[in-house]
C-alpha cells in the first residue's frame, strides 16, 4: 500500500478507534504501530492493571466474607496462573481489535513510522524501508516512561509500572514513588498480594488535583489497610546492600533511611516523538503537540490526539478525540467539543470524579453550595460491608452542577449519572427529583442531591 487517505500513527486507545471510525466512513486508512495493537493502555496499563485490581478486590472480599461467617481461607496466589489470566485478557482484546480492523476495511502495518514531509511517511519493518503517501496524517503516539534522575531502571531493584505488571514475584517490602492513580492502584494491588507498602508523594495530598476531602478520606482508609503514606516527601538516593535497597527519604521533619526489596517509580512520562521529531510541529514547553479546535497541528493536514497533546493522560479522552478527528477529516464534524472528562482511580475503595473540585470552584469565583451523603448511611452499602465512602456534589447556589466526586464501592460506574448531568447542564434538583432504585448505591447520589437542599431523609442535614 503506497497511498492512503489517512495514515494513523499509533494503535492505542486514540489511534485504533480513529482508524475504525475512518473505516466506517469509507476512508482508505492505514494504521501503523511499532509495538502491539492497543498501545500502553491495553498491553501495559489500564487493562492489566484493572485485571489485577479485580484480584485485589477478591482478596479484600474474602476478608469481608469471613466477617459474615463464611469460612473461606486465603490460600495465597498462584502468580503464574494470574499472569496467564491477565495475558489472556490482553491477547483476546488485541485479537478483537484486529478483527474490527478487517471488518471495517482498515489496513494495519506493524512498523516504525517517521513523518518525512507533510504527506509522506517512512516505514521501517524487519530491516525493510518503504514510503507511503497520505492525504492526512493523525499522530496518536502517546507517551513513554522516563526515570527519575538518580533512579535509573534496572528491572530488579528500581522498577517501573511495566515491570510491576509482569508480576514476577511479590516483594516483602515495596516502596512506591508517586501517589497518583498508577502509584496508588499498584500499591493497593501489591498490598493485597502480601507486600508491606510505603508510598512517597512530593505533594501535600495523594491524587493531586482531585477532591481534597475525598483524598484525605481515601488516605485514611489505605493507612488502615496497612499502606504507609508519606506526603511532602521525596526519595533522595539509595544503596544496594546484601540484595536489599537502603533508600533515603526526606520528609518535612527529617531525613530517614529505610530498607526495601524493591522501588517502584510511578512518576514521569514524556511525549513519544520519534515519528514526528524531524518535522517538528509546534509543541509546548513539555514537548506535547499544540493543536487547534480541529485537532490540527501547525501543519494543516497533520492532526494529533490523545496523550501526545497533553494532560489529562486518559484512555477515554483519547478514544473520544480519535472518533472526533475521524469525523472532522471526513467532513461530518466541524470542531471538537469541550467535554467534561471523568477520572477514576481503582483503589479499594475506588475514587471517581467529574468536573470541578470544591477548591477549584472557589478559585474560579463561583458562589457554591455542597451536597454530601456518606456510604455508611446507605442500606445497600451496609449490606455489602462497603461503608467507607462519600458522595460530594459541588454546585452553584442556584443548583447548577459544577462537579461530582464519589469515593466508594462501584464509584467508576456510579459516576456515569454525574457525567450525563454535567454534560446536559442539569441542576442538583434534577438529580434529587428522579427516583433511584432501592436498595442500590445510586441512592447515595440522590440523597447527596437532597442534602444540597437540606432535605435528605437518611442523614441529619
Amino acid at each position: 500500500m503506497n497511498k492512503c487517505d489517512v495514515a494513523v500513527i499509533g494503535a492505542g486507545p486514540g489511534g485504533y478507534p480513529c482508524a475504525i471510525r475512518l473505516g466506517q466512513l469509507k476512508k482508505n486508512v492505514l494504521v501503523i504501530e511499532s509495538g502491539e495493537i492497543g498501545g500502553v493502555c491495553l498491553n501495559r496499563g489500564c487493562i492489566p492493571t484493572k485485571a489485577l485490581s479485580f484480584v485485589a478486590e477478591i482478596i479484600d472480599n474474602i476478608q469481608k466474607a469471613q466477617k459474615l461467617g463464611l469460612k473461606i481461607e486465603n490460600g495465597g496466589v498462584d502468580l503464574e496462573l494470574l499472569r496467564c489470566h491477565t495475558e489472556g485478557i490482553v491477547k483476546r482484546l488485541r485479537a478483537g481489535i484486529e478483527y474490527l480492523f478487517k471488518s471495517n476495511g482498515v489496513n494495519y502495518k506493524k512498523a516504525k513510522a517517521r513523518i518525512i514531509s507533510e504527506n509522506k511517511i517512512e516505514l521501517e519493518s524487519n530491516g525493510t524501508i518503504e514510503q507511503i503517501d497520505a492525504e492526512n496524517i493523525v499522530i496518536a503516539t502517546g507517551t513513554e516512561i522516563i526515570a527519575l534522575p538518580g533512579f535509573e531502571f534496572d528491572g530488579k531493584y528500581i522498577t517501573n509500572t511495566d515491570d510491576a505488571l509482569k508480576l514476577n514475584d511479590v516483594p516483602n517490602r515495596l516502596l512506591v514513588v508517586g501517589a497518583g492513580a498508577c502509584g496508588l492502584e499498584l500499591a493497593n494491588i501489591y498490598a493485597c498480594l502480601g507486600s508491606k507498602v510505603m508510598v512517597v508523594e512530593i505533594m501535600e495530598q495523594i491524587l493531586p488535583g482531585m477532591e481534597t476531602e475525598l483524598c484525605e478520606n481515601l488516605s485514611r482508609i489505605l493507612k488502615k489497610k496497612g499502606i504507609e503514606i508519606l506526603l511532602k516527601s521525596t526519595v533522595q538516593g539509595y544503596k544496594i546492600i546484601n540484595n536489599k535497597i537502603q533508600v533515603e527519604v526526606k520528609t518535612p521533619e527529617k531525613i530517614e533511611t529505610e530498607e526495601y526489596d524493591r522501588i517502584l517509580i510511578t512518576v514521569g512520562r514524556k511525549p513519544t516523538d520519534f515519528a514526528f521529531k524531524e518535522l517538528n510541529p509546534s509543541r509546548d514547553k513539555k514537548g506535547y503537540i499544540i493543536v487547534d479546535e480541529f485537532y490540527r497541528t501547525s501543519i494543516k493536514n497533520i492532526f494529533a490526539i490523545g496523550d501526545i497533546i497533553g494532560p489529562p493522560l486518559l484512555a477515554h479522552k483519547a478514544t473520544k478525540q480519535g472518533i472526533e478527528v475521524a469525523e472532522i477529516i471526513a467532513g461530518i464534524h466541524n470542531t471538537n467539543k469541550k467535554y467534561a472528562i471523568p477520572s477514576c482511580v481503582f483503589t479499594i475503595p475506588p475514587l471517581s470524579s467529574i468536573g470541578l473540585t470544591e477548591k477549584e470552584a472557589i478559585e474560579k469565583g463561583y458562589k457554591i453550595k455542597i451536597g454530601k451523603f456518606p456510604y455508611r448511611a446507605s442500606g445497600k452499602a451496609l449490606s455489602m460491608l462497603e461503608t467507607e465512602g462519600l458522595v460530594k456534589i459541588v454546585a452553584e447556589d442556584n443548583g447548577k452542577i459544577l462537579g461530582v466526586h464519589i469515593l466508594g464501592a462501584e464509584s467508576p460506574s456510579l459516576i456515569g449519572e454525574a457525567i450525563l448531568a454535567i454534560e446536559k447542564e442539569l441542576k442538583v434538583s434534577d438529580l434529587a427529583e428522579i427516583i433511584h432504585p432501592h436498595p442500590t448505591l445510586t441512592e447515595t447520589i440522590g440523597e447527596a442531591a437532597e442534602n444540597f437542599y437540606k432535605k435528605a431523609i437518611h442523614i441529619v442535614n
